[in-house]
């Protein structure tokens, strides 16, 4: 007798719920917390092992105190315009100036006075007695604009001004949304390891527990870099003094002079002596046995002739 299409439905969804069944007796065994690709820890309950010595909770309970695991962190969970905008901005900037040692100071002052702070500083001098040098300062970010104009006026002319800002708001959301997950999973660990019944247990989540933790100290301390970078804007100043046709900042000193033409004497008389002795010896070396072999030619080829 042939079966009607609603009687085949129905036998597929009778052998669909068993296997479901058979697949979920068989997972109730083994409890395991997953994380994705990002770097979360994988932390892995064998029951089995549990089960194996006598215990304080069952399987359910075990259970019920990892239900705070999350295996995936939430994807974003704020939108952009329920978080504070986390933007890293870096400036650079070139001026020229009358006098870099001055101009440093003054760099210096703009930074103090905007409640930031001198992360850097050298300076330097040109063969022609100008000076040159570069100052690095880091500055509260909504203050990043009237530091710019303030070291503008602070020189005679801007060479080139650049701007680099970074846009982290994304990542620095998913780090605080991996940061919530981790803590979770060590709490859920803790509530376990205040209730291990045997040497293995305890040793099982203690290790998971160590595993979580490194991970939460990972995610704190990108945490913190970034709101460093976000909160504070660095601005890397490159300073050259204005060339001018005026008497060289140097003292002049001709007894330095008159050493260094004598110097340059001694230099000249050591390389003539030097040739001398060189060609002396290539002549003996070289030259005397060339007129001997010459010589004997000689005589014998005017022998012949006679």
């Amino acid at each position: 007798m042939s079966l009607s299409k609603k009687q085949w439905i129905g036998i597929i969804v009778i052998l669909v719920l068993a296997v479901i069944l058979t697949l979920g007796k068989d997972a109730t065994h083994t409890l395991k917390s997953t994380t994705s690709s990002s770097g979360f820890a994988t932390a892995e309950l064998a029951f089995d092992d549990f089960a194996a010595e006598p215990m304080f909770f069952d399987e359910a309970e075990m259970l019920r105190a990892t239900d705070s695991f999350i295996p995936f962190p939430p994807t974003a969970g704020e939108t952009a315009a329920e978080v504070d905008q986390r933007i890293i901005k870096t400036g650079y900037i070139t001026l020229q100036v009358n006098n870099v040692h001055e101009s440093v100071e003054a760099i210096t002052s703009i930074a103090d006075g905007l409640d930031g702070f001198v992360q850097s500083s050298n300076a330097g001098e040109n063969y022609d007695g100008t000076r040159y040098g570069s100052i690095t300062i880091r500055v509260p970010a909504e203050q990043y604009e009237t530091a710019l104009q303030q070291i503008r006026d602070a020189g005679l002319k801007v060479v080139d001004e650049s701007t680099d800002a970074q846009d982290v708001t994304e990542q620095f959301t998913d780090l605080q949304a991996r940061l919530g997950v981790a803590q979770e999973q060590e709490q859920a660990y803790l509530s376990l390891l205040n209730r291990a019944a045997s040497v293995s247990d305890l040793l099982e989540v203690q290790r998971e527990l160590s595993n979580v933790r490194a991970n939460i100290e990972s995610l704190q301390g990108q945490i913190q870099y970034l709101e460093n970078r976000t909160s504070l804007s660095t601005i890397t100043v490159s300073l050259e003094e204005l060339p001018s046709v005026a008497l060289p900042t140097k003292p002049f000193q001709p007894g330095s002079t008159v050493s260094d033409a004598l110097q340059s004497v001694v230099v000249v008389f050591q390389f003539l002596v030097e040739a001398i002795i060189w060609i002396v010896i290539l002549g003996i070396g070289v030259g005397l046995p060339l007129g001997i072999i010459a010589w004997l030619i000689y005589k014998g080829a005017t022998h012949k002739r006679k």
